[in-house]
């Protein structure tokens, strides 16, 4: 008897009921923060139905076009300045596009062709003419290297505010550290804090410590450590394969000399330490002790592992959970950190609001310049080649006209200032008020009742939980309306400072607005803090600076250091 043949098919033989399965077509998938968009617009046009009895349903032009018009009569906007607040045409639009997906996904109705046509050309036309909507934009900053600086020294060396928490030192790390991640990985705000969209998760979806990797590397010859961080929640990441995610690197030592203010290894590693999160070293100055060994004979990179229950502990944490031993796990708010780096800016001297997104847009540029347009896109995780030209490059051209039409050498530095030009820094602009002036204001007699509800709060003693979180949220209801109070006292300063570069009748230049603050004369009688502000703008050796650092902040006996 012959061998049978073989059927590569036979094992298809089965057969399946396909009474079980139905017709309906399965929908991308989209995030729970998305439906509810989609399902607010679905509900404000059930709305306008109720009042319409004559509306279509589905809607037909005439409809869709009402229907808009008292959408457009309704929505505030934020950029028109004035008293009607109404919105923007790209808010209308993008109210448009998100109203007929809904319909598409919800109501299993699509929009004609030319339906979307006729309404995307009406709002941009008639619509605009007759409600009418705003044309403002928002501001297309950038964030450049000098704007960097001037906005680390504030922090450092400058800054009057006083961060909240038991560590407040390391809300102050925390923010430099956070600040450097957007700068030199292009993150969008909700990657390295938590983004509204996600905070449906049960756990953090924000930078933690499994996203980072700490190694010890030869690099060109010399021994240094370096950090990788994993950009897990990228838009759209929940989607991609871990191999599409991007990994950016940052290493200790730079090729040139550069001010240790922009070195976030300086400030990973204070954090990291403060957490206990390395596995084989229980403190900053054990691992510095190693690495003067050097790396082991034979190997190029040693991994310097991280404990496995820290791996889901964000970096970044709200004020009341600075102490890991108190961590339930939350990351600080995409929100909140905006407001906080905007608050920073206006005491640097920046008139607009410095964002993350201005950090972004200035990394990209320099990106575009130097990177093909694959390594480019990587490095933004944007999967069209078509939205950097459309959201992030400058209108300033990169292209010198001058030197390109008489073919001699180019020059960059005026197109780079140009571009950096849109955050309107003053650099003698008043970031508190005078010392004098200052002692004037908490003399008021508002201030010293604020202060004295405000010290009566502290000192009372919660019966449970519920209390405690009604006695914070007064305590800092308090604090905003003295915040608002000297944020007034400081606004009315500025006006009446003088804008010229030269005091008047006098040929010398201003003095350095910074040194008539009472900051500057507290921290003179503060050691270890006048001791980091002079060594983050003139010590070299990045590991020193790391431990002065890990100093104030380590939640050991010694406590916490606080700045004025």
């Amino acid at each position: 008897m012959g061998k049978q043949a073989y059927d590569p098919l036979a094992r298809f033989d089965q057969t399946v009921d396909l009474s079980d399965e139905d017709n309906e077509v399965v929908l991308c998938e989209v995030l729970p923060n998305t439906k509810r968009k989609y399902a607010r617009t679905l509900a404000i046009f059930d709305h306008f139905v109720k009042h319409h009895p004559k509306a279509a349903v589905p809607p037909d032009i005439r409809t869709f076009k009402g229907f808009l018009r008292v959408v457009a009569n309704s929505i505030p906007g934020r950029l028109d300045a004035s008293k009607d607040k109404r919105p923007t045409v790209e808010t209308m639009e993008g109210f448009r596009r998100d109203f007929e997906t809904a319909w598409a996904r919800e109501r299993k109705y699509v929009f004609p062709t030319e339906v979307s046509t006729t309404m995307k050309e009406w709002i941009r036309t008639k619509l605009k003419e007759e409600v009418p909507l705003c044309t403002e934009e928002m501001d297309k900053s950038a964030f450049s290297p000098n704007d960097l600086v001037v906005t680390m020294v504030q922090l450092w060396c400058k800054d009057y505010h006083e961060y909240r928490g038991k560590y407040s030192d390391r809300s102050r790390v925390q923010l430099s550290f956070a600040l450097l991640l957007y700068c030199f990985t292009s993150a969008r705000t909700g990657e390295v804090h938590e983004s509204t969209a996600r905070k449906h998760n049960s756990t953090s979806a924000s930078a933690c410590y499994k996203h980072f990797r700490l190694t010890f590397q030869a690099v060109d010859g010399e021994a240094m450590l370096v950090l990788y961080y994993l950009r897990e929640h990228v838009k759209n990441g929940w989607k991609m394969r871990r191999w599409e995610l991007p990994v950016h690197a940052f290493y200790e030592v730079y090729s040139e000399d550069t001010n240790l203010l922009l070195n976030p290894l300086i400030y990973f590693l204070p954090l990291a330490c403060s957490d206990g999160a390395l596995r084989d070293y229980q403190s900053l100055g054990q691992l510095l002790d190693d690495l003067e060994s050097g790396l082991p004979e034979g190997q190029h990179v040693l991994e310097l592992p991280f404990k496995k229950d820290v791996c889901d502990l964000p970096l970044f944490r709200p004020f009341n959970e600075l102490d890991r031993e108190r961590s339930t796990g939350r990351a600080r708010g995409a929100d909140s950190f905006g407001k906080m780096f905007a608050a920073l800016g206006h005491r640097a001297g920046f008139i607009c609001n410095i964002t993350a997104r201005a950090c972004r847009r200035w990394a990209l540029m320099e990106a575009d310049k130097h990177y093909s347009e694959a390594a480019r896109m990587k490095f933004a995780s944007q999967a069209s080649s078509h939205v950097f030209g459309k959201s992030y490059a400058h209108p300033i051209s990169e292209v010198d006209g001058q030197a390109t039409y008489l073919g001699i050498a180019r020059r960059e530095s005026h197109i780079k200032n140009g571009r950096a030009m849109t955050m309107h820094h003053h650099p003698q602009l008043w970031r508190s008020l005078p010392a004098k002036l200052e002692f004037e204001f908490e003399s008021r007699e508002d201030i010293i009742q604020l202060n004295g509800k405000i010290e009566n709060l502290a000192l009372q003693i919660p019966a449970n939980d519920a209390e405690q979180r009604q006695i914070q949220s007064e305590r800092q209801s308090l604090y905003n309306q003295k915040n608002r109070l000297y944020m007034e006292a400081l606004r009315h300063q500025q006006k009446a400072q003088p804008t010229g570069l030269l005091e008047s009748g006098n040929p010398q230049p201003k003095t350095d607005v910074d040194k008539h603050t009472f900051f500057h004369y507290a921290r003179r009688v503060m050691p270890e803090r006048d001791l980091l502000a002079d060594a983050l703008l003139k010590e070299t050796n990045p590991r020193n600076t790391s431990a002065i650092i890990s100093g104030l902040i380590c939640t050991d006996a010694s406590g916490s250091v606080k700045w004025p």
